[in-house]
């Protein structure tokens, strides 16, 4: 153990804009990682401070839900894109669209049945 005494602790608190600039910083992070699935763990106000940066472009519902506050111990699955770049170099999409589309189209079950 280097310190005796939690040195990260302070009675005093973290301002709206510092929290808002660290989970900007703490998102180009996780773009810059390597791996393609990462669980987070942290306090709902960090999460507010994160998601309320973002959503303007969404539907009310959608930025509503994405910007709400977080309940006690809960799992929020989030899909990061980085549109294209990451670490200002190209990137390509994780599933190229195939060479041959297939053209097998499948019946609706609420339609009669294809005859052979």
């Amino acid at each position: 153990m280097v310190h005796d005494e939690d040195v990260f602790y302070s009675d005093a608190r973290e301002s709206d804009e510092h929290c808002c600039d660290r989970a900007v910083r703490f998102l180009q992070w996780l773009n810059s990682r390597p791996e393609k699935c990462i669980a987070v763990v942290t306090h709902s106000s960090f999460l507010r401070h994160l998601f309320g940066q973002f959503g303007e472009t969404l539907k009310a519902d959608d930025r509503d839900d994405l910007q709400r506050l977080a309940g006690n111990c809960e799992l929020r699955s989030v899909l990061l894109c980085s549109h294209g770049v990451k670490d200002g170099q190209k990137v390509d999409p994780l599933m190229p669209p195939p060479a041959n589309p297939s053209t097998v189209r499948m019946g609706s079950v609420y339609e009669k049945p294809l005859s052979m």
